[in-house]
């Protein structure tokens, strides 16, 4: 289908079918069918992943592990189709999951992944971060073997619009990289609180994973030019801010807070101005404006494309952000081929080891 509305004139469909390759591959091959999911930790977004395996394919999620009694006690009750355990060895032991997808908090991360991975768990899912830190990420690539696979929950690069700058960058339709300016923002924080205490990390480990994640996707990051954090309701970082180098000498300028409180929902924005235009993305839009006309701009100077351009239908589930099905399909799809997922552990050490970087270059303002 191609629309036309001013600066717009592309065929949408084609588009999306190079931006999502998973909903081709997903009608081919009908994926999934046969495998036993567990899911460990059963809060917002143990529901959710456990919510869209089952639309995706009804009855694949086998067990549910979680500490709190009530919640497995009640749940139990009402759902019978899935066995409930507060133990996960129990539960590995019993049920011998064929996939375990990890949605507990964070610090818990490591420890929770490196049991399936002990026990011989061939496919793990976990939330990201994937750990608190680069070294514990590296101790699990250390007992993960080489048939076993583990995807990190990094759904910003399942996120078409994303997807879409990163097609703009790498054909050159804004020329050479000369700066990027780019931050994550939430309200999440606005009071006091001691929750992340134990943990010694907060934002840039909570939401500005995702946004390096994402630059170092676009970007080879080469160095650290400065970097600083302020701690306004917690005892560790609120706000961070930090300066990067990207090969070709291009400047990244980032920012991280969830104390804003002008945006109730977070949002990811990245602004990327080369030698011939600029490019701005967040999750619901992108925006690019050229010095020349361009083929992948409908043969304009100018494009913009909103949520509602991407999404028509598709993915076939949508209980959030259309990208956390698009994850859950993309994993499902790297079972089925044996092939590692785009946001595998290992594709995430890059990221970890950033993240440790700059904490230890930032200093406290």
């Amino acid at each position: 289908m191609a629309i036309n509305m001013g600066v717009l004139s592309i065929n949408l469909k084609n588009l999306i079918d190079v931006l999502c390759p998973e909903l081709a591959e997903w009608r081919r091959f009908g994926v999934g069918s046969g495998l036993r999911v567990a899911v460990v930790g059963f809060g917002k977004m143990g529901l959710l992943h456990g919510g869209i395996l089952n639309l995706l394919i009804p009855g694949i999620v086998k067990a549910v592990v979680d500490k709190s009694f009530l919640l497995t006690f009640g749940a139990s009750r009402v759902v019978k189709s899935i066995r409930f355990y507060r133990d996960l060895d129990a539960m590995l032991r019993e049920v011998e999951p064929d996939v375990v997808y990890v949605a507990t908090p964070t610090s818990s991360h490591y420890p929770i992944v490196k049991k399936p991975l002990e026990h011989g768990t061939r496919f793990i899912f976990v939330e990201k971060p994937p750990t608190v830190n680069y070294q514990q990420l590296q101790d699990l690539l250390s007992v993960k073997k080489s048939d076993q696979v583990v995807m990190v929950g990094f759904q910003k690069r399942y996120a078409l619009t994303f997807r879409h700058a990163k097609l703009l960058l790498d054909t050159g339709v804004v020329g050479e990289v000369q700066e990027v300016y780019a931050y994550v923002r939430s309200g999440d924080i606005l009071e006091s609180t001691t929750r992340f205490d134990a943990l010694g990390r907060g934002v840039l480990l909570d939401l500005g994973v995702h946004l390096l994640n994402l630059l170092t996707w676009f970007f080879k990051v080469e160095s650290i030019e400065s970097a600083e954090s302020r701690s306004m309701y917690t005892r560790v970082d609120d706000f961070f801010k930090a300066v990067l180098r990207a090969k070709g000498g291009a400047r990244i300028i980032i920012e991280a807070t969830w104390s804003d409180p002008e945006y109730r929902i977070p949002e990811t924005f990245i602004e990327i101005r080369g030698s011939k235009g600029v490019i701005r993305v967040a999750e619901d839009y992108l925006k690019v404006s050229t010095l020349e006309e361009h083929e992948l701009l409908g043969n304009k100077k100018e494009l913009a494309l909103y949520k509602p351009h991407y999404y028509q239908g598709i993915p076939p589930v949508n209980l959030a952000d259309p990208e956390y099905t698009i994850e859950n399909m993309h994993f499902l799809i790297s079972i089925h081929r044996e092939v590692q997922p785009l946001t595998s552990i290992e594709n995430s050490a890059e990221t970890m080891k950033l993240i440790d970087e700059l904490y230890k270059a930032a200093r406290k303002v």
